[in-house]
């Protein structure tokens, strides 16, 4: 009889009857487009991001030592630049160049128990014309009755993408409805060169940044009860000096472009959101407000909207 129940117990555990103590993978979805402001005609600067994101847990045992949490992420991403009106077909006109970029990435993000986050990144890829992202964007336009845009021929050149960035973030204030947090970005690269700091407020049912939506920190921890959802508001302003852009300078390995812009070193941006998280499923509503990041340029309004499914 004992044999048999030891059996019994091995086949439980085999085949997963009972909930799963915490989930270890998740596929995310992420979109950026200045069409959710709900003005349909804006379709401007950072016109459309897609980002395909596979994350998984590789160390929940020092986890559970009370000490961190490290995930991996795999993404895909494509990104379309372009000027404030399509309609324009003269560089003369335009205040900053069109562009297009196919990446692909590879992150670890750290978790900490006292309150901290950090992630490291490493980005591949290209950008210029070889990608056809011109006529990609025509087409769509044109199935759907849009403003066909008439400049691509102005595309910043095609170029290698070899970007590193790193994310840290610590709680300055805690309580049990509103918290403080700080965030510093780092970008480095063939792309992107810039430094951001911004200052985060939250306000709602959150957990602590290390196991919270905001960072994605919900893997590796225990699925189970009430206190695994949350709802919460957060506001955070930032200021960015930005050293280096390709998509407006041009690149700087490659054919030289025909039509670049000049950037503006310093750019304040503003983002603000709307987060809920349950046992399996995250989403996220973010409102980004930037101001001119070229001197010819006005401010940028965008929407990005973000779905994570864990398993």
């Amino acid at each position: 009889m004992k044999f048999l129940s030891v059996i019994l117990l091995g086949l439980i555990s085999l085949f997963g009857f009972g909930q799963k103590k915490f989930l270890t993978r998740e596929l995310q979805v992420e979109n950026d487009n200045d069409a959710y402001t709900l003005n349909l005609t804006r379709d401007q600067y950072y016109s459309n991001g897609v980002a395909l994101r596979y994350r998984m847990l590789t160390d929940s045992s020092s986890w559970s030592n009370n000490h961190e949490k490290v995930i991996r992420t795999y993404e895909l991403n494509h990104r379309i630049y372009s000027p404030r009106h399509l309609f324009w077909e003269d560089s003369s006109q335009m205040d900053r160049p069109y562009a297009g970029q196919i990446t692909l990435a590879a992150s670890n993000e750290y978790y900490y128990k006292h309150g901290a986050y950090l992630r490291a990144e490493l980005e591949l890829g290209w950008m210029g014309p070889s990608l056809r992202t011109g006529d990609l964007q025509y087409e769509w336009h044109k199935a759907f009755g849009m403003q066909l845009p008439l400049g691509w021929e102005y595309e910043i050149n095609d170029a290698p993408i070899i970007n590193t960035y790193g994310t840290y973030a610590r709680t300055l204030l805690s309580g049990k409805v509103l918290d403080l947090t700080s965030e510093t970005n780092l970008a480095l690269g063939t792309t992107f060169t810039h430094m951001r700091q911004e200052f985060m407020v939250r306000f709602g049912t959150f957990k602590p940044i290390q196991n919270s939506t905001q960072y994605n920190g919900v893997l590796g921890i225990e699925n189970t009860g009430p206190d695994n959802h949350e709802f919460y508001f957060f506001l955070s302003p930032g200021v960015e000096y930005t050293a280096y852009n390709a998509t407006i300078e041009g690149n700087w390995l490659g054919k030289e472009s025909i039509y670049t812009e000049t950037r503006e070193p310093w750019i304040y941006q503003m983002r603000a959101g709307i987060m809920a998280s349950w046992t399996k499923f995250d989403f996220a509503l973010l409102y980004y407000r930037r101001t001119k990041e070229t001197t010819e340029a006005t401010i940028h309004k965008y929407v990005g909207i973000r779905m994570n499914q864990r398993f």
